[in-house]
């Protein structure tokens, strides 16, 4: 199947107003990651700058995983091999095959389109990102315009556009390559070879909505 075919249905059109018409706007990235020594994760919120109470982020997986035993007996390291990347690609390819509804979330149902998966995803790490794929482009931090893998993470957001109209696709990067994404009524959800010619004639973006800092 042809990437053409898998991306057929996008988020809703991109208006003539829309920012992304007169390219991408760029912030910060929205949240610090600061693994703990339980094994947590603290995060810190870094846009808008107000006043936040620092929370600590989703940690049922690394309860469960520092408690089990490594090769040679030695019980996984606080917050490695269990990365804040891995949790986020974790989360999201448990919705594998989940049905494609364009104007939907999980919020709302199991059906989702693709900025509707972003966000539920990210959501759930309390990185709140704006509905449409066109907004969520003007956030975060610039990584590349080209599909430059070298330059991206696993986590990554990922922007294409919808022929003449602008951006109006989204995936999350999962590195070698790779992106799982809302694609359309016949596929849903799906990981996608982004080495197809479709994907790498209408990228426009990546961003990195947040960073890791870990304790010295």
């Amino acid at each position: 199947m042809s990437g053409r075919q898998e991306a057929e249905d996008y988020d809703s059109p991109v208006s003539a107003s829309s920012p992304s018409k007169a390219g991408v706007a760029e912030t910060p990235p929205l949240m610090r990651v600061i693994p703990q020594r339980d094994g947590r994760f603290l995060l810190e919120p870094l846009t808008p700058k107000k006043n936040y109470n620092v929370t600590t982020g989703p940690t049922s997986q690394l309860d469960q995983k520092k408690n089990e035993a490594a090769p040679g007996g030695r019980g996984y390291h606080l917050y490695e091999p269990w990365s804040f990347q891995e949790l986020i690609l974790s989360l999201a390819k448990g919705y594998q095959g989940a049905r494609y509804s364009r104007g939907g979330n999980f919020d709302t149902g199991y059906a989702t389109d693709c900025s509707g998966f972003v966000q539920y995803i990210y959501n759930g790490f309390q990185i709140k990102l704006p509905r449409s794929s066109a907004e969520q482009a003007q956030v975060g931090k610039t990584v590349t315009h080209t599909m430059d893998f070298s330059k991206l993470v696993p986590g990554d957001l990922l922007f294409f556009r919808r022929g003449g109209r602008g951006i109006g696709h989204a995936g999350i990067y999962l590195g070698e390559g790779k992106m799982i994404h809302a694609s359309n009524h016949r596929n849903g959800v799906i990981i996608t070879d982004l080495r197809q010619g479709y994907y790498q004639d209408t990228f426009v973006v990546a961003k990195r909505v947040f960073e890791v800092t870990y304790p010295k």
